[in-house]
């Protein structure tokens, strides 16, 4: 019976290919660890936090006048805004789609007059709250993203609100009169927004697939944007104005 006999060559050939099997397999591993995570979660919603300074266009009920009631106790200085919105995703890789709810936070404190009619102030306060709530409907055009990593992304978002305020006198309470005003009320209004947003995974995307394999979020941004609120009642007559045109930044996040 004759051996076969093995050719150096062949032995050669064998080792190579057991050596560049598994690096090249190993490549493959640490580049789909690299790439793990990039679209690994599912995409559906979006959360953003967002501050901006706001004052409330009271004194335009009052227009021609001469009367300027919120600017006479609180001052023209403009105060912050705190906002929250969440969005559900309704169509993307088009763009992306979207309603919103968000809920606002304001909050200003003037010096209480004294009761004889002079210009002195005293010690106590009143504050006026306001808590905007909003429902939007959104459209960002994250398509550039998306296909080519241009990290911009404009948006806009056009939407109702309704304004809940309230005014709290020095002794904490909402104050009432015999005719029956109160200190405390709603407004409608309707408000429309143009933004840019910056793509934070753009930078990192090591990372950014890392922060959406540990908590499921997708892509991170950073945001600034220009808010026009009208929030004068929406044609209903004898409604405390609201509203402001401001400037809003923030941070959000999809997931």
């Amino acid at each position: 019976m004759t051996r076969p006999r093995i050719r150096p060559g062949s032995i050669a050939s064998v080792l190579l290919i057991g050596a560049v099997l598994p690096a090249t397999a190993g490549a493959q591993v640490i580049e789909g660890e690299r790439d793990r995570g990039r679209h690994a979660s599912p995409q559906h919603f979006a959360f953003e936090l967002k501050f901006g300074p706001y004052k409330p266009d009271i004194d335009s009920e009052f227009e021609g006048t001469g009367r300027t009631p919120y600017k006479d106790f609180f001052g023209s200085s403009r105060k912050l805004m705190t906002t929250m919105e969440f969005d559900y995703e309704l169509i993307r890789h088009v763009g992306t789609a979207a309603l919103g709810v968000g809920i606002g936070y304001f909050k200003e404190t003037g010096n209480n007059l004294t009761a004889d009619g002079a210009a002195n102030v005293t010690s106590d306060t009143s504050s006026l709250r306001l808590l905007p709530f909003s429902l939007s409907a959104i459209y960002r055009f994250d398509v550039a993203y998306e296909r080519y990593k241009v990290p911009l992304v404009p948006y806009g978002k056009l939407g109702l609100d309704y304004v809940y305020w309230t005014i709290h006198n020095g002794n904490g309470q909402v104050p009432s009169d015999p005719t029956g005003g109160s200190g405390q009320g709603g407004t409608l209004g309707w408000h429309a927004t143009v933004g840019l947003s910056l793509v934070l995974d753009f930078f990192d995307q090591n990372s950014a697939n890392q922060f959406d394999e540990d908590l499921g979020v997708n892509h991170s941004y950073l945001f600034f944007e220009y808010e026009h609120l009208d929030a004068t009642g929406l044609g209903q007559a004898h409604r405390l104005h609201v509203g402001d045109d401001t400037w809003n930044a923030g941070i959000m996040f999809e997931f």
